[in-house]
């Protein structure tokens, strides 16, 4: 038992450790906010995923994974001072708090409209800032003279 103990605590300071580094990640070239934005894409499907089997303790997880790249996300458009971008961030990020909350309870249902929530702030700013990338699906480029 105490080795699992051990075991489960070095497990949790990784993860945070982990999460951590997420936080203080820069984005400094639009390549570098693709991935981002990727990685971004893939923890929300990962939380939509964990919903949808009942694993709110999961999502929790990979909510937390998107939210520490989303505030990359806000800091690369206030470093570049565009406000409307910097501030469709901060809204997806007080969206992922809500989410967070949700996750904390018992009601998945809850928990997936406020999940759903975030993703119509994505849309919202893909729709404003970014068109489809033709050369790559399911990716998306910048509009002109956004940057």
């Amino acid at each position: 038992m105490r080795r699992f103990l051990v075991f489960a605590a070095a497990v949790l300071l990784v993860a945070w450790a982990a999460s951590a580094g997420y936080a203080q990640m820069k984005i400094a070239t639009p390549e570098d906010y693709d991935k981002t934005m990727k990685a971004i894409g893939g923890a929300m499907g990962a939380t939509n995923k964990a919903i949808a089997s009942g694993s709110l303790a999961d999502a929790k997880t990979s909510l937390a994974t998107a939210r520490s790249n989303m505030m990359a996300v806000q800091a690369f458009w206030m470093e570049r001072k565009k406000d409307d971008p910097a501030m469709i961030a901060k809204d997806a990020l007080a969206r992922m708090d809500a989410a967070d909350k949700a996750l904390s309870g018992t009601d998945a249902a809850a928990a997936g409209m406020a999940v759903k929530e975030i993703f119509g702030t994505c849309q919202a700013c893909h729709m404003k800032y970014r068109d489809p990338d033709p050369n790559t699906p399911k990716s998306f480029i910048f509009k002109p003279g956004v940057l």
